[in-house]
């Protein structure tokens, strides 16, 4: 890659005339504060659509506690509504309102159910006010058909895994598009990755950690592409693959038990139709996380609202395990062993915050030209591909605006 570089003489220039102009002015500056989350809308698969409508209703997914347990509003339920038949009718079925999140959707469903132009059409109608795109995760669902299964034994094309990549991200950049343009503040997530799921790699199917790790490969392509939408767009991103890795472990070796609230909570065992193991990472199905796994879901949801001013509180450790019916263990353990809930959020709404530490300062300018120097791609400011002057021109003009 063939990238300028700034020279120290240069760079003292470029510094000067920047604070000849009034860039001084912001640093130490905060981007000003966004409103509160009125009305929420939620777009995205069985992660997001609410355990209640299934087999497994004794589990409670991240949208639910964050209405149950943190008053979010994504709107009545149907019933509570009046709703014909108790029912919202498709995507939604009988719950909340303002949830398009559908099971089994994925990138491509999710455009042809409506859920994007569902919740778009919610801020007029509804005043919604914020929205979470949380799809993926069925683009590479590790059935005995679609992507995972033919990327996993080689049997796509590079050209073929080329376009599915780029179609993905179109989908995603489509529904983008779409609630954006509706005024409401948006969070979007990267795509968390099946194989490191005991359902997955448990299988006789899915069994060799190094074709797993060829789809990962694949997914990290379009979490790059899904990442510089965010970047574009100016909204946090949710990295539910870095997530899901960090809870589970990588495909070579994976984690068996997380600590929450010093107790073990049981990755690779599923809990029974009943309910009677709810230290289960899953619930009886094998597939989805239980109560616990989904409070961890909910956090970085309500960090990422957070950088909108949502002033939600997080969940505490014991928060969690209560919300499951375990007891608190008597001291907090997560952040030892996956760091904190912030550390999966990246802060792209203000653009200058270029260390996203929520203030726009010198230190942003000086970790940007060092990247810039050295041609390292997260200098590609406005996210073409390529690291040129015009990526240190945009950098420079959102320092001197302060965002």
């Amino acid at each position: 890659m063939n990238t300028p570089v700034l020279s120290a003489s240069l760079r003292r220039v470029v510094t000067l005339t920047l604070l000849a102009v009034g860039a001084i002015a912001v640093v130490g500056h905060a981007p000003a504060a966004f409103a509160q989350v009125s009305k929420l809308g939620v777009m995205g698969d069985s992660l997001a659509d609410e355990y209640s409508e299934e087999t497994y209703k004794y589990a409670k997914n991240w949208t639910m506690q964050l209405v149950l347990y943190r008053g979010v509003n994504l709107g009545p339920t149907a019933a509570a509504a009046g709703q014909a038949g108790g029912t919202w009718g498709e995507p939604r079925r009988t719950g909340y309102q303002f949830n398009w999140a559908r099971y089994g959707a994925d990138s491509g469903t999710l455009l042809t159910q409506g859920q994007h132009t569902g919740v778009a059409a919610q801020a007029a109608a509804n005043g919604v006010t914020h929205a979470v795109l949380a799809i993926g995760a069925n683009d590479f669902s590790p059935g005995i058909t679609g992507a995972y299964f033919n990327i996993y034994n080689n049997l796509w094309s590079a050209a073929t895994i080329t376009n599915y990549v780029n179609s993905r991200i179109a989908n995603i950049q489509t529904a983008v598009n779409t609630v954006s343009a509706s005024g409401e503040r948006l969070v979007i997530c990267t795509l968390p990755d099946y194989g490191v799921a005991p359902a997955t790699w448990m299988s006789f199917f899915f069994n060799n950690a190094t074709k797993r790790e060829r789809v990962s490969a694949v997914i990290r392509r379009v979490n790059d592409g899904v990442r510089a939408v965010a970047q574009v767009q100016h909204t946090p991103l949710v990295d539910l693959y870095a997530l899901s890795v960090a809870i589970f472990g990588p495909n070579g070796t994976p984690r068996q038990f997380l600590k929450i609230g010093n107790q073990d909570i049981q990755l690779w065992n599923s809990d029974t139709t009943t309910n009677t193991n709810p230290y289960a990472g899953f619930v009886d199905d094998g597939a989805h996380p239980h109560t616990t796994l989904q409070g961890g879901f909910a956090n970085v949801m309500i960090a990422a609202l957070n950088l909108y001013g949502a002033g939600i509180t997080p969940f505490s450790e014991a928060e969690v395990l209560a919300h499951a019916g375990i007891p608190y263990g008597g001291s907090d353990t997560v952040v030892a062993q996956i760091g904190t809930f912030e550390h999966f959020v990246e802060n792209y709404i203000c653009r200058a915050d270029y260390d996203k530490n929520g203030f726009v300062s010198g230190e942003d300018f000086d970790l940007f030209v060092v990247d810039f120097q050295a041609g390292d791609i997260s200098a590609d400011f406005n996210a073409d591909g390529f690291v040129t002057g015009d990526d240190f021109d945009e950098f420079a003009a959102a320092f001197e605006a302060g965002c």
